[in-house]
């Protein structure tokens, strides 16, 4: 009986952070959803998005150092997601600079 005492524990570790990568990544989608719309009108290359599994599993990894997350920071889907989120963060700097440009002049 006293076995299963930490699976409930488990399971709400792994929920919650279920939870918390979802709305992470809600929150970044709300956050771009201008910048990606500004990209589309200058033609801009967006790159593909990783999925949500991807994203959760390099999310749960950073929390894991040793040995799992460093396996899991070499894998391809890993270097995918870390792609992803640099080239989002170049295209909403220029976004920032632009926009900053327009309240300039």
């Amino acid at each position: 009986m006293l076995r299963l005492l930490p699976l409930p524990i488990f399971i709400g570790i792994y929920l919650f952070s279920w939870w918390k990568c979802r709305k992470n990544i809600a929150a970044s989608d709300k956050q771009l959803k201008p910048c990606i719309d500004w990209a589309y009108l200058k033609s801009l290359p967006l790159p593909p998005k990783p999925s949500f599994v991807e994203f959760y599993i390099v999310y749960v990894s950073s929390f894991l150092k040793f040995p799992f997350g460093i396996i899991i920071q070499k894998l391809p889907f890993a270097r995918k997601v870390r792609c992803y989120e640099r080239e989002m963060k170049l295209i909403f700097d220029k976004w920032n600079l632009e926009k900053i440009k327009k309240l300039i002049n």
